[in-house]
């Protein structure tokens, strides 16, 4: 059984505040995947609305809160300033993963910590997104990235079966844009690192191929929560549809894009099949 682990976020947006984070916008993603999900957060006001959702989306909770931001969009990207963090019982979480194979792990501000990353993982097929392990605080609560954790994110999936690291191109050191097939084999992972709506970079650890997708074009829209539904997705297709890792990441990057459209449902299964072949490998370079 594939399980989550995601963080409950509060973003205020403008005049708004709204239920955000890995866990609204993966939960609400497998909904729309059909997907049968055992969902791991804090107990929050996301969590009571994803219990609604239906009956193969099993919401846990471990922990009390959400981590709240204030949220500026600006030029595709967007800044954020956290005022509140929750965290994630550690303890809580090790006991409900017991029977699951397979794990992605997103959280947005250190609700789960580096060092129980391990414990998580081994012995698990994972999914990892980068950005809650690399941020921190700066003295007026402003979000910044420190890249190079990226390289401790990776020691610590060493125990598990098969692993990639996601991550937006801001969260990881240049060096891996440059040369991600040079940083997945440092990493010994696969690791896909996303640039906005620009074409995106793939390397596989496993046969030491590198590519460039093209996303879908002419789609764009509130980039919050994309990378998210990327997340679910690629380890939907990865680990419980059995894909390859390209033919996984053009489907994530295809429910993504079809998110930014900003209407319920998201996109169907049925989009995503007939639009997975539009995402294009643009570059192939193997070692």
């Amino acid at each position: 059984m594939l399980a989550a682990i995601a963080a409950s976020t509060l973003d205020r947006v403008g005049e708004r505040a709204r239920l955000g984070g890995p866990a609204y916008f993966i939960g609400t993603a497998a909904a729309y995947l059909g997907l049968r999900l055992l969902l791991v957060t804090t107990a929050s006001t996301v969590s009571r609305f994803l219990k609604k959702l239906g009956p193969l989306l099993d919401v846990v909770e471990v922990g009390v809160g959400e981590t709240v931001f204030e949220i500026t969009v600006r030029d595709g990207g967007r800044d954020l300033r956290v005022l509140e963090r929750s965290r994630l019982d550690v303890e809580g979480v090790l006991e409900v993963l017991e029977e699951c194979e397979s794990v992605l792990v997103s959280t947005t501000f250190g609700e789960l910590d580096l060092k129980d990353l391990a414990s998580v993982t081994g012995g698990r097929n994972a999914v990892v997104d980068v950005q809650g392990f690399v941020r921190r605080g700066g003295p007026d609560g402003r979000v910044v990235h420190e890249p190079r954790k990226v390289f401790e994110v990776g020691r610590s999936l060493e125990a598990s079966r098969r692993s990639v690291l996601k991550g937006e191109r801001g969260e990881f050191p240049e060096e891996c844009w440059e040369d991600p097939l040079g940083c997945s084999e440092l990493l010994g992972s696969d690791v896909i690192i996303t640039d906005g709506e620009r074409p995106f970079r793939v390397a596989s650890h496993r046969d030491m191929c590198l590519y460039e997708l093209e996303p879908l074009r002419g789609i764009h829209g509130e980039p919050i929560g994309s990378g998210d539904v990327f997340a679910i997705a690629l380890a939907d297709h990865l680990f419980v549809s059995g894909l390859g890792l390209v033919r996984a990441a053009s489907a994530a990057s295809v429910a993504a894009s079809l998110m930014l459209r900003g209407r319920h449902p998201w996109f169907t299964v049925g989009e995503l099949d007939v639009l997975t072949s539009k995402v294009r490998a643009r570059l192939r370079a193997c070692r």
